[in-house]
């Protein structure tokens, strides 16, 4: 009678090919596996006899057997007789869950499967021309730390990155991950997360493999029978890559080599940043109808552009994303005007912050005479905590120190406290279409993953760019908040 067959052993690997799973064995056409069953089978009858499929678990030699099931031939793996008992996946009877834990590593550091995914890993990267060494659990002195550590493979090409490779067969503490990050970033060596033996596709991925997936900024990298082959054939090491959508739902895998990775300053490799374009997209779309309508300006600009269609509509959306603006507009003289005045002022000063000045307000050939010009004016004026609050946080707290800083100065003077505040429309505007400055949790994780763009950078502090500074002079920055008793949140 056909029985229903049993999957006892969840993954092998098979020397010239690799890791292979039970799921992927039951897809194979009844051909290949059946060749592949006579190739073990071959091998072990062999002078002198070898063995060339072993199990993940207990490193065991096994083989393929087929059973009967609704008039099909399905393989599996299946230990040798005499094989260790104490392997989760033994043929003999099943253990508890617990139990199986227990004896999972048999007392040692790492499981057998651990261990061989690891030498794979190292073998193919040695194939490379390019690699100068490819050792396992080999110690890697300290130099920014106060120890070392034992990377579970350590690949050191010419003219390239050092990396770390750090192989997750199963759930890791986030601590621990952590620890690993932060260990090998001080070292200057890139961490490679590789996976194994998961389906992407599945809506429970665990935990722990999510956060190394986020540390990659979205991308999860494994080793299947795919990686190796391709491996072996292009005589480097490749590994597939799966990209995590919008949606958070994974792409297909494709196949990558360590010299298609980007390799940042701050956290672990990734091919495709999937993390940081989504965060920075957020100001960009509220600033997006802006620029164009100042690109789109008069020479001269003027109250007549504001009833261009560019300017109707980014004046529309702006109030979609702050409704209270428009009323704010509606009942202050000139509202709509001052509110677009000013946005051109703000993002003149983020031009020359970034490098490449552009004045969207005026025809002053530099910022410090745009931003001196226009801070007495009655249009800027009301804004005065504005604009010396975006100065301060942005790469333009600099200006503070010159006339600019003067010019401000006699601007908070003059506005005798008849200023825009923080919880008011056009500051509420402002921090819209600047979250880069404004929003703490999205700087945070910008700084976090060294994407915060240049012109929300401050330059060094004020005292540390002053040499030598008489005795008794205060930091200029510091003495114009205290001047005007202004303590204002800077997130």
């Amino acid at each position: 009678m056909s029985k229903q067959p049993k999957r006892i052993i969840e993954h092998a690997l098979l020397e010239g090919i690799g890791p292979i799973s039970a799921e992927r064995l039951l897809g194979l056409p009844e051909t290949e596996w059946g060749l592949l069953r006579s190739a073990i089978t071959d091998a072990r009858r062999a002078r002198p006899p070898s063995h060339i499929a072993r199990c993940l678990r207990c490193s065991g030699p096994i083989f393929i057997q087929a059973r009967a099931f609704r008039g099909l031939r399905l393989p599996y793996f299946a230990h040798f007789k005499g094989g260790d008992a104490t392997c989760p996946w033994h043929t003999g009877g099943t253990l508890h869950p617990d139990d199986a834990r227990a004896l999972q590593y048999g007392g040692a550091q790492e499981s057998a499967a651990h261990r061989m995914l690891c030498e794979q890993i190292a073998e193919l990267a040695a194939t490379d021309d390019r690699c100068v060494s490819a050792e396992v659990s080999k110690y890697l002195p300290p130099t920014d730390n106060e120890r070392g550590r034992y990377p579970d493979v350590l690949i050191v090409r010419r003219d390239a990155p050092k990396i770390a490779v750090e192989m997750q067969l199963s759930n890791t503490f986030q601590t621990e991950v952590s620890a690993r990050c932060l260990h090998y970033e001080r070292e200057g060596v890139g961490l490679l997360w590789v996976l194994y033996g998961l389906d992407m596709q599945a809506e429970d991925l665990p935990q722990s493999f999510r956060d190394v997936v986020l540390r990659h900024r979205g991308n999860a990298f494994l080793l299947d029978d795919e990686a190796v082959a391709e491996s072996l054939a292009r005589r480097t090491l490749v590994l597939k890559c799966y990209l995590r959508g919008p949606d958070g739902r994974f792409e297909a895998g494709r196949l990558i080599a360590l010299d298609d990775l980007t390799f940042p300053t701050r956290g672990p490799p990734y091919l495709e940043d999937r993390i940081t374009p989504g965060l920075l997209a957020r100001g960009e779309a509220a600033r997006a109808p802006w620029r164009a309508a100042l690109r789109g300006r008069s020479s001269d600009f003027s109250y007549a552009d504001l009833r261009s269609p560019a300017f109707l509509a980014a004046n529309d959306h702006l109030c979609g994303l702050v409704p209270s603006l428009r009323q704010w507009e509606v009942e202050t003289y000139q509202g709509q005007w001052m509110i677009a005045n000013l946005i051109a002022v703000v993002f003149s000063a983020l031009s020359h912050a970034n490098g490449t000045f552009r004045n969207y307000a005026s025809r002053q050939e530099n910022v410090q005479a745009l931003l001196n010009s226009k801070l007495p004016s009655e249009n800027l004026l009301p804004f005065a905590l504005i604009m010396q609050e975006i100065l301060q946080r942005a790469g333009t707290d600099d200006l503070l120190l010159g006339s600019v800083g003067k010019h401000l100065d006699r601007a908070l003077d003059l506005g005798d406290g008849n200023f825009v505040l923080e919880y008011e429309a056009p500051w509420l505007a402002i921090e819209r279409l600047l979250p880069e400055l404004f929003d703490p949790l999205l700087r945070f994780e910008l700084e976090t993953l060294d994407a915060l763009p240049t012109w929300a950078r401050p330059k060094a502090d004020a005292a540390a760019t002053t040499p030598n500074p008489p005795a008794g002079l205060a930091n200029p920055i510091q003495s114009l908040k205290e001047h005007h008793g202004f303590a204002h949140r800077l997130g």
